[in-house]
């Protein structure tokens, strides 16, 4: 069960300012950085980015950047939490449930504080308003 999200950093910039009228809907990334156990907690280190450029060309210009970085907290059974930080080790994967949640919870979290960030910079908001779905890969 996850039971708290934390921002812990900020960054903005643009290019300048000249740029700003030639920005595209911006790419987004959101990372899992760490998985670690803290006793029957688990903290999932994230960092979320959302890239702005003047065009959907190869060789686009970058406009601006938000960026922001920050943990997750889950609480489980110590015993669940050691095998999803054994299974992280080997495979850089969360449960498809869990990394579902975490995603869709990042996304709002990071998107709504984001777009903080881009009315300040003058930056499209960072919002995608559609859910994000983990289908497990069958081998």
């Amino acid at each position: 069960m996850i039971t708290g999200f934390s921002i812990l950093g900020v960054e903005g910039k643009i290019e300048s300012s000249e740029a700003l009228a030639k920005q595209r809907f911006p790419k987004f990334n959101i990372d899992i950085d760490k998985v670690a156990a803290e006793g029957a907690k688990l903290r999932i280190g994230y960092s979320f980015t959302a890239d702005y450029l003047d065009s959907d060309a190869k060789d686009a210009k970058s406009v601006g950047t938000i960026k922001l970085k920050g943990a997750v907290e889950v609480s489980d059974s110590k015993d669940t939490i050691t095998s999803i930080v054994d299974n992280w080790t080997k495979t850089r994967r969360l449960p498809a449930n869990m990394e579902e949640e975490i995603l869709n919870g990042l996304n709002f979290r990071c998107g709504a504080t984001g777009t903080l960030v881009a009315y300040s910079l003058g930056l499209i908001p960072p919002i995608v308003i559609s859910s994000i779905k983990i289908q497990e890969q069958h081998k």
